[in-house]
Formats: structure tokens, C-alpha cells, sequence
């Protein structure tokens, strides 16, 4: 474990696919921040939200010390506790029983989880496709097999530092979303602008 605090992951994230992925890809390397994806074959297999109880009963998502080895987050063994840590979830809610879907967005879908209290559940009704139409960001729908390359150009990486001008386009990509009741993922942002804010 990284002996410096500001070391520590602040958040991890499970993606749905690869569109998901470069979404969060864009965000954290715009702000520098420590955040954990965590995707199958980086986003190129789907999860999804009625696989979800299986997935969150892999080994390292059993207890909260398992957790914070693997993913580097601080851990309070005095009183079992994660420190400035959120898990968020970036899931689709189309593939999926309206029950289900119901239990995912309340959270009682992991009552009783070691991580439950840090989860964050993010949604895009019905997905994340129709969201960035509504915000205004995609024209139109595009295949499947064009979306890597469609998000990775929209959502590039960023290799330079922190910039005001970075920062800006984070806040831009929030205010795009921030109308559209379809999804909840200005969470997600305003978190991750939340820490650069922590940082100053």
C-alpha cells in the first residue's frame, strides 16, 4: 500500500463496456486523478447490472481489506473502515427486469455487501447511447463495432498535465449532462472535480 495518502485511489469504477470506459478514461487522466476502472477485457465484454451480485462476489470484492490491496485504497483496520474511497457502477438499465433495474438505482440490489455503504449506483435510461444524444454529444446512434474508436476520439486520453484548459473540458462534458433526467453520472463528475478541488 502507498505510504503517501494523496497515493491512494480515490474511486474505482465498473464499467459497463467500452464506451463507459473511455468516458471514464477521458475523466480521470483530464484531472490526474487516482481512479481504478475495473472492466472485462477493458471494456470490450460487457457487464451488466443482472450479472452484478456475481460479479461483486469475486474474491477481491469480498471484504474491505481484500478490496483496498487490490485496488490500493486506504483502509482503516482499527475500525474497518475505507477513507475517502466511493465505488461507483456505470451501467445500462436496457438489458435488464424493471425489478431489477429498480433494486440497482435504490442500492438495494447490495444490501448487506461489504462495500455497500461506498457504492454508487450510475444509470443511463436506457443507455448510454440515448444519453449522449440527449446531451447533445452524438448525433446519431452508431454499431457496436464503431463505438471504440467513436468514444476514444470524442473522449481522448490526456498525457499532459493539469491545465485550467483540461479542467474546463471536464466541466463542459458536466454541463452537457446535467439537464438530462436519464442519468445520474454529473455524481460521478462532481466527484472527480470534488478531489481536484481537495488537491489545491
Amino acid at each position: 500500500m502507498p505510504s503517501n495518502s494523496l497515493n491512494y485511489t480515490k474511486a474505482a469504477v465498473i464499467v459497463h463496456g467500452k464506451s463507459e470506459f473511455h468516458i471514464v478514461r477521458y475523466i480521470y487522466t483530464n484531472l490526474h486523478l487516482s481512479v481504478k476502472i475495473i472492466a472485462e477485457n477493458k471494456g470490450r465484454s460487457s457487464i451488466q447490472i443482472n450479472g452484478l451480485k456475481d460479479y461483486l462476489n469475486k474474491k477481491p470484492f469480498r471484504s474491505l481489506s481484500a478490496f483496498a490491496e487490490e485496488y490500493s485504497v486506504e483502509y482503516d483496520r482499527k475500525r474497518k473502515k475505507l477513507n475517502n474511497f466511493k465505488l461507483f457502477i456505470i451501467m445500462d438499465t436496457d438489458d435488464c427486469s424493471d425489478k431489477m433495474k429498480e433494486e440497482y438505482i435504490t442500492k438495494s440490489l447490495f444490501k448487506n455487501h461489504p462495500l455497500e455503504k461506498y457504492i454508487v449506483p450510475i444509470y443511463n435510461i436506457s443507455n448510454l447511447e440515448d444519453v449522449m444524444i440527449k446531451a447533445g454529444i452524438m448525433v446519431e446512434r452508431i454499431s457496436n463495432s464503431e463505438k471504440g474508436n467513436y468514444y476514444s476520439k470524442v473522449f481522448p486520453i490526456n498525457t499532459d498535465p493539469v491545465s485550467l484548459d483540461t479542467v474546463k473540458q471536464i466541466q463542459l462534458f458536466a454541463n452537457k449532462i446535467k439537464n438530462v433526467k436519464e442519468t445520474n453520472m454529473l455524481e460521478f463528475v462532481n466527484y472527480c472535480m470534488d478531489q481536484i478541488s481537495d488537491m489545491k
